[in-house]
């Protein structure tokens, strides 16, 4: 603003406003790094001479980000002098980490996106700072293997990973491998009903009749079909194909079917209100003969 105001003083100590937009700019430059000090960085000079080129006349898109610049020599020299002096102030992202025996991961600087990504799919970020430290447990690792990793993928993808050309720790690959284990034992399908039926050929019959394919029916035990279909979607299309299935609750116990009553509706009459309708509703009851 010092140096502004001996170059142009009528401009900058009149104009108040002018002043206030001048220190918003300068502070804004500030902090996008093209400032320092009052005066400007490699990022600054990199930004002058994209202006200089004729970024101006892009705006307001972002040059190098659309089409190609290879009509636009001094253009794209800009566009890669910025990529240079920015590439120059952002740390080289680490591509290790150092796996530990108490089944943490440290990782110095930032992740490399292929890293942050495994890391992040099999273990809990834990705190971050100049190191991020990732830790592994039962549910993370399950996470991992939710995704369609198996056991051995997963710890060959960590050794890749690895700091050290060691193998990882044991008690993160016995985490693993036993979580591995159990992965999978119990599994839950979806299922909008169930069909059973002592019948094991009958049962077999359904599982492969044509008329009853939209039902989306799987065998799950020589006894068990389940449907896609709705339980009342599913009682329909059986009826339909000729079957005489019954409707069972969740207790086990058959629910009875009652047909709708075919009665005219007998609505209450209106009660009298005053003494007037009260004496017209009693002229009209018949004394009984």
């Amino acid at each position: 603003m010092e140096s502004a105001a001996w170059y142009a003083p009528l401009v900058v100590e009149v104009n108040t406003a002018t002043q206030d937009s001048a220190r918003a700019t300068l502070d804004e430059a500030a902090l996008l790094g093209v400032v320092g000090h009052g005066v400007l960085t490699p990022v600054g000079h990199a930004v002058l001479d994209l202006l200089r080129a004729g970024a101006d006349r892009c705006f307001p898109a972002v040059p190098g980000a659309g089409p190609s610049l290879d009509r636009h020599p001094a253009l794209a020299t800009a566009v890669a002098g910025l990529r240079d002096a920015l590439a120059g102030l952002v740390p080289e992202p680490a591509r290790t980490a150092r796996f530990q025996a108490d089944l943490t991961a440290v990782v110095t600087g930032p992740a490399s996106p292929e890293l942050a990504e495994l890391l992040a799919g099999a273990a809990d970020r834990e705190s971050e700072g100049h190191a991020t430290v990732w830790r592994f447990g039962p549910a993370s690792v399950r996470r991992a293997l939710d995704a369609g990793q198996d056991a051995t993928e997963l710890i060959d993808r960590l050794r890749e990973f690895s700091t050290a050309a060691a193998p990882l720790p044991q008690p993160l690959e016995y985490l693993v491998r036993d979580t591995a284990r159990t992965h999978g034992r119990i599994r839950v399908a979806a299922a909008g009903s169930c069909l059973r039926s002592d019948d094991e050929a009958l049962v077999l019959e359904l599982a492969h009749s044509r008329p009853l394919a939209k039902l989306g029916l799987r065998r799950v035990a020589p006894t068990v079909l389940i449907a896609a279909a709705a339980p009342e979607a599913t009682l329909a299309a059986l009826r339909a194909a000729g079957y005489a299935p019954v409707l069972e609750a969740s207790t086990g116990v058959t629910v009875v079917e009652r047909a709708p009553a075919l009665r005219a509706d007998q609505p209450m009459p209106e009660l009298p209100t005053t003494a007037a309708e009260l004496a017209s509703a009693l002229s009209k009851v018949r004394a009984p003969a």
